[in-house]
């Protein structure tokens, strides 16, 4: 199978093309320059106003999974453009779990530089759980080592001002996740005016949540989080193996079959 006919075959929506990934896998080197080509495509002309593109957009998914894969570094960039098109573009192109593995991708094609996580995270327009997740992968790449500590220190501790809107909004639940992986015991009293303020839902978490898991990754620097599955933090795998579990890649259910959601839908187990 040459590239053309790869991405072509990755353009159908709700099913694993299990082929067309392991050609990919098989054709890297000629895949991954088609890949970045057909992402500055579509940022250039977005789904929402290209029926073409938007046809596209449905192998988006599984080039942003094959490029994190890959730990393609020349794709972090674009990438990162990516994710902070509007949530209705975001939606077609990842479905029902776009935090799922957005976070562990991200981390595995970080290039050294933070700008382009920083400007996620910053972009109000962008969509709050995907902001919430770059938050996490900023978290794992300063673990990693690949991330200057003092670095991270300063951006998380600047993003108490910066960081809009200062209201509600789930991107202060990955501000207060990062922290607490970090063991940043330093910011505790930020965190805990930002719950005071209501920028955290006391339905999803409370402060002494945050204090829980703070004094874990004190106690137990590097481990997985308290919360969670223990891969959630680690960097993206296989394709096929990854995603073969996904409900919305499973055969249609029978009619007297209890519904399943399509896929961890990414965010803090406890705030369901």
């Amino acid at each position: 199978m040459d590239a053309a006919r790869i991405l072509d075959a990755l353009c159908e929506p709700k099913r694993l093309p299990v082929e067309a990934i392991r050609a990919a896998d098989a054709n890297r080197a000629a895949v991954v320059p088609m890949f970045l080509r057909a992402i500055e495509e579509y940022l250039a002309a977005p789904g929402s106003s290209n029926p073409a593109a938007a046809a596209r957009s449905h192998a988006l998914f599984f080039v942003f999974h094959l490029l994190g894969q890959w730990r393609e570094r020349s794709a972090y960039r674009l990438l990162a453009q990516l994710l902070r098109r509007p949530r209705d573009e975001i939606d077609v192109i990842f479905g029902g779990a776009i935090t799922e593995t957005t976070h562990r991708v991200m981390a595995a094609v970080f290039d050294g530089d933070p700008a382009p996580l920083y400007d996620v995270i910053l972009d109000p327009k962008a969509d709050e759980f995907l902001r919430s997740r770059m938050f996490d992968a900023l978290a794992m790449v300063t673990l990693r080592g690949e991330l200057p500590r003092e670095e991270a220190v300063r951006f998380l501790h600047a993003c108490f001002v910066q960081l809009e809107p200062q209201d509600e909004n789930f991107a202060w639940v990955g501000l207060q996740s990062a922290i607490a992986m970090l063991g940043l015991v330093e910011l505790k009293p930020e965190v805990e005016q930002a719950f005071a303020r209501g920028f955290i839902s006391d339905t999803c978490l409370e402060f002494k949540d945050f204090e829980e898991d703070l004094s874990y990754a004190i106690d137990h620097p590097g481990a997985p989080p308290l919360h969670g599955p223990d891969d959630e933090y680690t960097l993206f795998g296989d394709t096929v193996v990854e995603l073969s579990g996904w409900h919305s890649f499973q055969p249609e259910p029978a009619e007297n079959d209890d519904p399943t959601i399509d896929a961890d839908d990414g965010v803090d187990h406890r705030c369901g």
